[in-house]
C-alpha cells in the first residue's frame, strides 16, 4: 500500500520531507496479518493521492493523481516493482499528450492483447484550463474551474507509446468515481460514477478492447 492523504504530508509540489514520506509502502503478510513499512527507492509518483492504479505480474503500475498542493494534478504514469521496490517514470506528467491530467476519478485497468501488455485509462475529473488538446472524439462537461471526461487512452508498455483506440457502441458520459474490473485479457466492465450537479450512476458497461480499437456496450 502507497501513498494517500496524510496528516503530516507537506502541502507542496516536492521537498525532502514530502519524498521522504512518500518513499515507503506498506506491505501486509497475509498469513500473519502483520503490517510492516519498507523503503522504496527510485522517485515516487507526485500524485500521492487520488490515483489510478493497475497490476501487471509483479509491477504495480500508478496513474495521474492530486499532489496534495491545489490545483496541482498529473497525468504521469509510474510502475513499482514489488520485488526490488524500485519506482520508475515512464511517461512525465505533460498538458500536450497522453490522457488528461486528473484530480480523481479516472480508472486504469491491464490488458493483453496479441500477447502483448497495454494499460487503459478511462474518464476522470481534472482541471479544465491545462488539459488541451482535447482527445478527438472524447466528450468533457465543465464543472467551475474543472471538467469531467470520457477520454479512453492506451499505454503500450513494450514501446512507451500513449495511443488512442477508436472507441464505438455505447460511450459513457463524462464521469468520474466508478469501478473499472477486468473480466478477461480484453474485457472490462465499467459500474457507476459521478456525472457532477449531484448526479450519479448505476448503469454497467462492457469494453472490448484490441491494440487500436475499443467497444463498449451499455447493459444496464
Amino acid at each position: 500500500m502507497w501513498g494517500g492523504d496524510q496528516p503530516d504530508l507537506p502541502e507542496v509540489h516536492s521537498n525532502e520531507k514530502k519524498k521522504s514520506m512518500c518513499s515507503v509502502v506498506e506491505v501486509c503478510h497475509l498469513p500473519t496479518g502483520e503490517w510492516v513499512q519498507k523503503p522504496t527507492t527510485g522517485d515516487p509518483p507526485l500524485g500521492v493521492k487520488d490515483y489510478a492504479v493497475a497490476v501487471i505480474r509483479n509491477e504495480i503500475f500508478f496513474f495521474g493523481g492530486d499532489c496534495g498542493h491545489l490545483p496541482c494534478y498529473h497525468n504521469s504514469l509510474y510502475s513499482f516493482n514489488v520485488d526490488t521496490f524500485n519506482w520508475k517514470e515512464l511517461s512525465p506528467t505533460t498538458s500536450h499528450h497522453g490522457p488528461m491530467m486528473k484530480a480523481a476519478g479516472s480508472s486504469m485497468i491491464a490488458i493483453k492483447v496479441k500477447d502483448e501488455d497495454y494499460l487503459a485509462v478511462i474518464g476522470g475529473f481534472g482541471l479544465s484550463s491545462n488539459n488541451n488538446p482535447p482527445q478527438p472524439g472524447a466528450q468533457y462537461n465543465k464543472d467551475g474551474d474543472y471538467q469531467r471526461c470520457n477520454e479512453v487512452h492506451m499505454y503500450r508498455l513494450k514501446t512507451g507509446e500513449w495511443t488512442s483506440p477508436t472507441v464505438t457502441g455505447d460511450r459513457p458520459p463524462p464521469i468520474n468515481g466508478f469501478t473499472l474490473t477486468s473480466i478477461t485479457n480484453t474485457t472490462a466492465i465499467l459500474f457507476g460514477g459521478y456525472f457532477g450537479d449531484q448526479r450519479w450512476s448505476n448503469d454497467v458497461y462492457v469494453f472490448e478492447f484490441t491494440d487500436t480499437s475499443v467497444v463498449s456496450v451499455l447493459l444496464v
